[in-house]
């Protein structure tokens, strides 16, 4: 049967700790996507916490109807994101978007450099309830939307540049993913270049 390993490696307190965590289940799945290169802008109009218009540089290959993911980083220094935001009619260089998640848009419009882009879908379907193991992560800044056959994201997770997101059964942490089934993973990119994604996990397919 299929093995997933994850090996943590932290240097802290004066202490080099090592970890291996190790499962073995029957059903796995793994994928590496490329998401469209992010574009740079700034969030001109703010109609509410969820809508608003984007403006951003020439040639950024948004159409209407496109599902985006807006990034900036916030006055803390945290990285932000609204997720999910449905493309308006498109005016040139303005996006207007509805329906963004997540993060709540930033109070002052013209604060914050933005960068959004559209979402790629992973072909990945499991039931949460079943994961034995999950691990994800990306080469730059991005984006994770798990949704169900109706199109409802059930976890959304942040990628911060190359470190991992993971979970594994048994460990005391509570299941991200448990309650409906994944249909499919939504990928965005908050890096104006080249950010390679890559998710795989273990699920007990007898269950």
């Amino acid at each position: 049967m299929p093995t997933g390993t994850i090996s943590s490696v932290a240097s802290i307190g004066g202490l080099s700790i090592q970890a291996v965590t190790t499962r073995t289940e029957a059903g796995q799945f793994g994928q590496e996507v490329t998401p469209a290169a992010a574009k740079t802008g700034l969030l001109t109009v703010r109609a509410s916490d969820t809508a608003g218009t984007l403006t951003l540089e020439a040639d950024h290959g948004i159409e209407a109807d496109d599902v985006i993911d807006i990034f900036w980083t916030d006055a803390d220094g945290a990285q932000c994101c609204a997720y999910g935001a449905v493309a308006g009619v498109i005016d040139v260089l303005d996006v207007p978007f509805t329906l963004a998640a997540g993060t709540v848009l930033p109070a002052v419009v013209s604060a914050f450099v933005i960068t959004a882009g559209v979402v790629t879908t992973i072909d990945v379907d499991f039931d949460g309830d079943l994961l034995e193991m999950i691990a994800a992560a990306g080469t730059k800044l991005g984006h994770l939307s798990f949704c169900d056959v109706g199109d409802a994201v059930l976890a959304a997770v942040t990628l911060n540049a190359a470190e991992l997101w993971a979970w594994t059964k048994n460990q005391g942490i509570t299941n991200p993913l448990t309650g409906n089934a994944v249909a499919y993973v939504l990928a965005g990119n908050g890096y104006a270049g080249t950010n390679t994604v890559k998710i795989g996990g273990l699920y007990d397919s007898d269950g």
